[in-house]
Order: C-alpha cells, then sequence, then structure tokens
C-alpha cells in the first residue's frame, strides 16, 4: 500500500472507481500497456479531524514616522484600562485603529490555526474569550486583540490536503537539515585534520 501521490496518475485515475478485486481497462502509458487489480483500498481517515477557530477583533496601531512604538504601546495601553472600566472595544477600534478591520469595530472574523503572524496568534491562543491582551508588536504595528469567541470546526477536504502538505514538507526540510548538519560536520572534521 501506498499514498495516491506515490502512484503514476494514470494508475491513480485508472483504479478510482474500482473497488477492492477491480480490474482495469489496458492503460497505455510511455513505458507500454498496464493492467491494474486492485487488491486493496485504504482511505487515510481524516474526516473526524477538526480544528480551533477563533473569533477576534483588534486595534491595529502602526509605528512610522509620526508614531514610535513607545508611543503606540502607550496609547493602546490607555484603550486597555478605558476598556475595562466598560468602554466598548469595537467603538475604540472604529475611531483609532488604522487597518481594514476598523470599520467592522476591528472584527477580524473567524480565524484558523496559521492564518496570522506568529507573534499575534501566539498571544491570541492564550486569551480567554472577552480577555484583552496587553499591546504586542508585530511587524504590522502595535496591537491589542480582544479575543470574543472561539469553535470546533470539522476539517474540509481542502483543509486536510493541506495539512498533510505542510506536514511531508516539514518532514522533507527536517531531513534536509539533518543531511546539511552533517554535511558540515564531515567538513569541519577534514578541516581540522
Amino acid at each position: 500500500l501506498r499514498q495516491a501521490d506515490r502512484y503514476p496518475s494514470l494508475f491513480v485515475e485508472g483504479i478510482q472507481t474500482l473497488s477492492k478485486g477491480g480490474i482495469t481497462e489496458p492503460l497505455r502509458s510511455g513505458a507500454g500497456f498496464h493492467i491494474l487489480k486492485v487488491l486493496e483500498k485504504k482511505q487515510s481517515d481524516l474526516s473526524g479531524l477538526s480544528i480551533a477557530q477563533t473569533r477576534a477583533r483588534h486595534i491595529l496601531l502602526r509605528v512610522g514616522s509620526d508614531l514610535s512604538e513607545g508611543t503606540a504601546r502607550s496609547r493602546l495601553l490607555g484603550y486597555q484600562q478605558r476598556i475595562q472600566s466598560g468602554v466598548d472595544f469595537a467603538e475604540l477600534a472604529r475611531q483609532f485603529s488604522q487597518d481594514g478591520s476598523a470599520a467592522a469595530g476591528g472584527d477580524l472574523g473567524w480565524a484558523s490555526p496559521g492564518q496570522f503572524v506568529p507573534e499575534f496568534e501566539e498571544v491570541m491562543a492564550r486569551l480567554r474569550p472577552g480577555q484583552v491582551s496587553d499591546p504586542l508588536v508585530s511587524r504590522f504595528g502595535v496591537h491589542l486583540i480582544q479575543v470574543m469567541e472561539r469553535r470546533e470546526v470539522p476539517l474540509t477536504l481542502r483543509e486536510q490536503r493541506e495539512m498533510v502538505r505542510n506536514q511531508l514538507r516539514e518532514k522533507k526540510m527536517e531531513e534536509m537539515k539533518k543531511k546539511q548538519d552533517s554535511l558540515v560536520k564531515a567538513n569541519n572534521a577534514m578541516r581540522s585534520t
């Protein structure tokens, strides 16, 4: 048994509608003619998998020549105190956020893991619904985040494929790094002799 991507696409297409014991009509490839018999089929069952999505909102202040990082942090700390004293987060976001979500009260919609930059996601993941973060810096500026709610949703077929692709990519990168490290060690050993 192999994963479908390990077989020629001609073979995969030829057996797609066949069940166990089924035999294909002759298939022609550049190597000749082939007749395939399905001995066994297994479908990887990722159908039960789900992911945690987060619905959050934020206030973004962009750092630049007219606004330093320190000033942005101070402003956001002031907004955080106002929110804690009862001011509506969405209203402050509409007034002060400097991105496209401002009109929607800073609402970023439902987000799956990996959708935002790591530093943003890391802080967002630690927040409980209703909780507001301390100011955090990302490549986009300085943010104040509030998690509104969380939910578990089943993975779509596309998300399952993407997850498997990412796992394979990470595995290949890890293998390449190990090979590279081995070559560097061997090269260093040769230099020291």
